[in-house]
């Protein structure tokens, strides 16, 4: 019986559960919802899109191909703002509504906002969208000077295309080091030598505090240690939530639907939950044909054994495949079971390469756990075990003629996973 779906959300995980169903069930309608101006774009390159490395042409070339290929009914700049799960029933800020036999929440995730005074002054961005970077873009100026609050993975990539400009960067840390969540102290320590090496002043246990305007189009920051700089621009990027159409009426608690056997001792009240990510089962769902996938989806973690957001463009590929596939599934006995995700990051700062997944750190107050560290010149490895089950790992690499030691990652992910399951 030809069914129609409804996908709220053109990413990694919306586009891919919609190529799912068109090859498994071609003749069903499938509408796809998103609430930018644009075709559906590859938002993990926007930082090379900055830096110059890729075209726009190139950005957008990804999304324009999957829609034309599976004849997608695409409806942009259109937001979702309520969703009516009984019913199966969304209704847009238009007030256009639409129902659906399933429907996918695959609304990614927002940057946090900054709440300090001045936050909304123009020259403040956070980087999520391609209108964001087409903003920074516009604001660039060589040979200027930016400020950088917040020293996560977006936040090191964007500094890495800023320098592609000449600009000067002053990057503001609340912690006592960098990519704290993807990087052990020493490898911390590896990334923070090279971006000093590349005229990249690092302020730790240091926060900007307030922002007011200044002469020449500039902002003048003021950060908790009473420092005072001029600058051009300031890019926010200290951390990204869930963002989804749903409110605190509709939150139910799932975890008896939990089929992962995932510590629930460690998840918070379902309204908190849900603010976190929605919380799915295996097969992705939500709610009676309702699933949710990719970053605004909390899956299980097979290396921590808990539910958690994962948000990675490769995993949203995944788990928009199973949501697509079980969104067409005859009967729940068709369906198919997600095996869950493991964290891992690959970036490159100045010719310093890494990849990280797992368990980056191990607890220091238990016996079970243990490391292997190697450290040469222009090289680190480090592999983190319980009971000897592989539970994570992290590889430095700063020789271009040894690539081959970044190739390891392939087969310790997969054992991380093999073990896991």
């Amino acid at each position: 019986m030809k069914k129609r779906h409804l996908i709220i959300g053109a990413g990694n995980a919306g586009l891919s559960a919609a190529a799912a169903i068109a090859r498994l069930k071609p003749k069903d309608e499938i509408e796809i919802i998103s609430d930018e101006p644009w075709a559906p774009y590859c938002r993990c390159l926007l930082t090379y899109y900055l830096e110059g490395k890729i075209s726009e042409e190139r950005l957008f070339s990804w999304g324009k191909e999957i829609i034309h290929k599976n004849r997608l009914d695409y409806h942009q700049n259109e937001r979702v703002i309520s969703v009516d799960t009984e019913n199966l029933t969304i209704e847009c800020e238009s007030g256009r509504k639409s129902r659906a036999d399933t429907i996918l929440i695959a609304t990614g995730g927002r940057p946090l906002k900054p709440d300090f005074p001045g936050a909304d002054l123009p020259g403040i961005f956070t980087l999520r969208t391609f209108s964001d970077a087409q903003a920074i873009q516009k604001r660039l100026k060589p040979g200027g000077r930016w400020a950088v609050a917040g020293a996560g993975l977006v936040s090191i990539k964007t500094i890495a295309a800023l320098r592609q400009h000449d600009i000067k960067i002053d990057l503001f840390a609340s912690s006592n080091r960098i990519l704290s969540q993807v990087l052990d102290p020493y490898s911390s320590d590896l990334a923070a030598t090279k971006l000093a090496e590349n005229q990249i002043e690092i302020h730790l246990n240091e926060e900007i505090t307030a922002a007011e305007p200044a002469a020449d189009n500039q902002l003048k920051i003021t950060t908790s240690s009473d420092r005072e700089l001029l600058v051009d621009g300031l890019l926010y990027g200290k951390g990204v939530a869930a963002a989804h159409p749903l409110d605190k009426n509709q939150v139910v608690d799932n975890s008896s639907q939990d089929n992962w056997s995932a510590d629930q001792s460690k998840l918070p009240n379902p309204w908190q939950q849900m603010q976190n990510g929605i919380k799915v089962n295996s097969q992705l769902e939500f709610q009676p044909n309702i699933y949710a996938a990719g970053d605004t989806a909390r899956i299980f973690d097979l290396a921590r054994k808990q539910t958690d957001r994962l948000p990675l463009w490769p995993l949203a590929g995944e788990q928009g495949l199973f949501a697509g596939h079980n969104m067409t599934a005859a009967t729940p006995n068709s369906n198919r079971h997600y095996p869950g995700g493991v964290s891992c990051n690959s970036f490159s700062l100045f010719g310093l390469d890494f990849i990280s997944a797992g368990y980056r750190e191990i607890p220091t107050d238990d016996r079970n756990w243990h490391s292997r560290k190697q450290k040469q010149a222009k090289f680190y490895s480090r592999l983190n075990f319980h009971k000897n089950q592989l539970k994570g790992f992290i590889l430095c690499n700063a020789n271009p003629d040894n690539i081959n030691s970044l190739k390891k990652s392939g087969p310790l992910l997969a054992r991380i996973k093999r073990e896991a399951l």
